[in-house]
């Protein structure tokens, strides 16, 4: 299969077509200040605005939480979608065709060929209609989820190639009916595609329960929230993320009305699930089985999001209850309780007088790892986690990490982001707006920050200082860009990060350097850097 590129040519011709105020405005409400847009930034909490647009330079830039790019980028983080999509949807929003390669193509006709077996399978619902009725599944939320049904031969009737048939997971490699008889459930990608299948055997029957397609080129499971779709203008508008463990209990919410809520696909909540829901809310709801499973799950899902150093809710479910039966025996009671969710910390100490004394120390150690992680992602919620099961348990930090086997793996495997420094960004800024590289090769190694090292390099190597053309090389440093070319600087700020960079620079060869005249010609042209004389190094030969 094909991977999804587009041209940075055709990248670069977008952002030149598209206002970026126009995109952003779509999505958040802008006010003009200025020549500058203003808002609170969509991507962390404040009360005062620090979210600003530039028309003039068509980026835009938060400077609380550090955000910032272009049109493409506020879209990819607002939406948390790939750039490949986000690329996609700046260009339909602005009327503009998107160039697709073969590859891309071929991904793009087994959607097509996903959506049309999904359809296919609905209109056999009615051989189900019994079983969804008892499930209180109404013919809405069946269409809405295209829930079906797949018949004994559908392989011959979907009428689509036996490639994509295969890719989709439909039928084995052997040619085998992967879901013949069961209930049918689509797995929608998270912008609408279908791209795989879930089965669920009906009554009667000792197979497994449910079956998924194989993961491929389009389905990846631990990437994939199942429901994401269908809750997608939800919680884009209100910014809540109901995690639930079904397929079952996110169909039966919805129809009770929580229609934001999402399930991992058949399995546990993983690292990148996590990342994509941190991307939409700072505070994610969970809600597992009422049970000892259940209270498992919310621990280690809770324990993941306190790695990212979020604090998650907890919606109780009553013993021996689930989301989905709970939906179906008394919705009231289930709404009631999703918008009464409870801190994690607070979930944690009130289910402890519920344990006895073995099933509370177990719950505990199996919390352990996680809330020492918290020491590094959140120090401040940390101390009051630390502090509230002191009080309540007698739990020293001693404890914790006696209990965390990973805790020093997990540290040492952290990579420490330090900030750029000033003159450094000050550097870059000159760099690219003003297309002045220094009189002398700089070494990337002289530079703190990796960003600006790669940007530098970048310039340097390919002689292409757009920002545009180096945003789509490298769109990880489109804060950074974002941030300098806002930054309003002098002549004399300019001069001093040239001289100071210069001067690194020459440190690095003094310390290489074996020749006593060289050596000596160098610490003349840094003492000269010192006092703000760039053409020390005019004139050097070493």
């Amino acid at each position: 299969m094909g991977s999804r590129k587009i041209p940075r040519s055709f990248v670069q011709e977008l952002l030149s077509q598209v206002d970026i105020v126009d995109i952003i405005s779509r999505y958040i409400n802008l006010k003009q200040v200025g020549r500058n847009f203003s808002a609170l930034c969509p991507f962390h909490p404040e009360k005062t605005p620090s979210f600003v647009v530039s028309p003039e330079k068509q980026i835009f830039k938060c400077f609380g939480c550090g955000v910032g790019g272009n049109a493409i980028t506020f879209v990819e983080k607002y939406e948390n979608i790939s750039f490949y999509e986000a690329v996609k949807r700046v260009a339909e929003i602005a009327g503009i065709e998107v160039p697709v390669s073969d590859g891309e193509e071929e991904l793009e006709e087994i959607e097509e060929f996903g959506y049309k077996a999904a359809k296919f399978f609905y209109s056999h619902i009615g051989e189900i209609s019994d079983y969804l009725a008892e499930r209180r599944i109404d013919e809405k939320t069946a269409e809405k989820f295209l829930l079906g049904y797949a018949p004994k031969g559908y392989g011959k009737e979907l009428g689509i190639p036996v490639k994509a048939a295969k890719e989709l997971g439909l039928i084995s490699r052997g040619g085998k009916e992967f879901f013949a008889e069961r209930l049918i459930i689509p797995i929608f990608s998270h912008n609408g595609k279908v791209i795989a299948f879930a089965g669920r055997v009906l009554k009667g029957s000792e197979e497994p329960k449910y079956i998924n397609s194989p993961e491929s080129s389009l389905f990846k499971k631990s990437r994939t929230l199942y429901g994401f779709y269908q809750s997608r203008d939800r919680i884009l508008k209100e910014r809540k993320v109901l995690i639930v463990e079904g397929y079952f209990d996110v169909i039966s919410l919805h129809r009770s009305g929580v229609d934001f809520s999402v399930a991992p696909m058949g399995t546990s909540l993983t690292e990148n699930h996590v990342k994509i829901v941190k991307r939409y809310t700072q505070t994610p709801l969970l809600m597992f089985d009422g049970d000892k499973a259940g209270r498992k799950a919310v621990v280690r899902s809770a324990g993941l999001f306190l790695k990212e150093g979020i604090e998650s809710l907890v919606v109780p479910v009553p013993e021996g209850e689930d989301p989905d039966s709970l939906a179906r025996k008394d919705p009231e009671l289930l709404k009631n309780l999703v918008n009464k969710p409870v801190l994690f910390l607070d979930w944690l100490l009130g289910l402890s007088k519920e344990l006895n004394e073995s099933e509370l120390k177990e719950l505990l150690e199996q919390s352990a790892p996680f809330l020492v992680q918290l020491r590094i992602s959140n120090p401040f919620l940390y101390n009051d986690y630390l502090s509230k099961l002191r009080a309540e348990f007698g739990i020293e930090e001693e404890w914790l990490k006696l209990h965390s086997p990973l805790v020093g793996k997990r540290e040492g495997e952290k990579e420490e982001t330090l900030p750029v420094p000033p003159y450094e960004k000050v550097f870059l800024k000159t760099v690219v707006e003003k297309g002045e590289l220094p009189p002398i090769d700089l070494s990337p190694n002289i530079f703190l920050s990796k960003e600006v090292a790669k940007v530098y390099t970048f310039i340097k190597e390919v002689g292409e200082r757009d920002l545009f053309t180096i945003q789509a090389e490298y769109p990880e440093v489109a804060p950074l860009l974002s941030e300098i070319v806002l930054m309003d600087t002098t002549e004399e700020e300019e001069k001093a990060a040239l001289c100071r960079v210069l001067k690194k620079e020459l440190e690095r060869r003094l310390r290489k350097e074996k020749d006593l005249h060289d050596k000596v010609e160098l610490k003349k042209a840094i003492i000269r850097l010192s006092r703000g004389e760039i053409d020390a190094v005019k004139t050097l030969k070493v």
